[in-house]
């Protein structure tokens, strides 16, 4: 290979920015939390390169609402449900992937403790909630890609019927 800086390769490791986004659940791992809980471990993509890691605990008096609400943000994105019994178990893993949802995206507050036992100020962005089509409107979703949109053309608004999105 020859040094070219143009075919320098794209930077990964991008947050999502704070707002509703339309992402894809590119994988999910079966896990425990640090209690011993059943959990699963999603990664998730969105359109732009930003990834982000999500949990979701089972056995908890509101997992199986978390769980719909996933699966609302799945059907709103003209995806069909498939009628299995969904929970901790391998099939509901290997349907959620490569999934399209909807989701909104917060700025980390508060402090963690880092490896070597320090508290440390938490910083970036996390994945507040899966969202429903409704929602991801309300909160302003696909505005970003909107406005990029927009400025590709000097700023001029750009009209689009939910009729002509691909979702």
């Amino acid at each position: 290979m020859k040094f070219n800086r143009n075919e320098m390769s794209a930077l990964s490791g991008q947050q999502f920015t704070v707002g509703a986004h339309l992402a894809t659940i590119t994988d999910v791992k079966n896990q425990q939390s640090k209690n011993g809980d059943p959990m699963f471990k999603f990664d998730i993509e969105g359109n732009n390169g930003e990834t982000a890691n999500n949990w979701f605990l089972f056995g908890k008096p509101w997992s199986d609402g978390n769980l719909q609400r996933i699966l609302v943000s799945i059907e709103d994105n003209n995806q069909t449900i498939a009628p299995i019994d969904y929970g901790h178990n391998e099939q509901t893993l290997n349907f959620l992937k490569n999934k399209r949802v909807f989701i909104l995206v917060k700025e980390r507050t508060g402090t963690y403790i880092d490896k070597n036992g320090d508290e440390k100020a938490a910083t970036g962005t996390e994945i507040k909630s899966f969202l429903s089509r409704p929602e991801f409107a309300s909160f302003g979703g696909g505005q970003q890609t909107q406005q990029k949109a927009n400025d590709q053309f000097g700023g001029s608004p750009m009209e689009i019927s939910d009729d002509q999105l691909p979702f």
